[in-house]
């Protein structure tokens, strides 16, 4: 058999095998891995000049857009100001015209209307009696 010292050798060069075969595996896999990183580094860099030099107009852009914004608010407030205005006056004007015709309900109940009502449908009445007893016999209709 094996003696020992020949053994404890053997497990030693199995264990250096072992432990390259797992650093060069591990070498194997990063390697792709550090190549995209590297690429997507460069992609980035790319990506930030392209940015700092494209970012002043973008921001002045929006600045623009921000004031015709401004503007376009301020104006609408203005026209729904006076859109409310005139809304408001046409609420005036229909309470107003409902409180007439409420009060002219009432006015045209009292008595003195109901006469006077009742005063003009009697002498109606009594004219047409009147233009048809009065008519020659050939100008009625019939």
């Amino acid at each position: 058999m094996f003696d020992t010292e020949a053994r404890i050798d053997m497990y030693v060069e199995l264990s250096l095998l072992f432990l390259s075969m797992a650093v060069f595996l591990m070498a194997a896999f990063t390697a792709p891995l550090l190549y995209q990183a590297r690429k997507l580094v460069k992609g980035l860099q790319a990506s930030q000049e392209m940015l700092q030099q494209r970012l002043p107009g973008i921001l002045q852009n929006l600045d623009e857009a921000a004031e015709k914004m401004k503007l376009t608010v301020h104006a609408v407030n203005e026209q729904v100001a006076a859109a409310a205005g005139v809304a408001r006056r046409a609420r005036a004007l229909t309470e107003l015209l409902k409180e007439v015709e409420t009060t002219l309900r009432l006015g045209l109940r009292l008595p003195v209307f109901v006469f006077l009502r009742n005063a003009g449908a009697i002498m109606k009445g009594i004219r047409v009696f009147l233009d048809v007893y009065s008519a020659p016999r050939g100008r009625i209709k019939q």
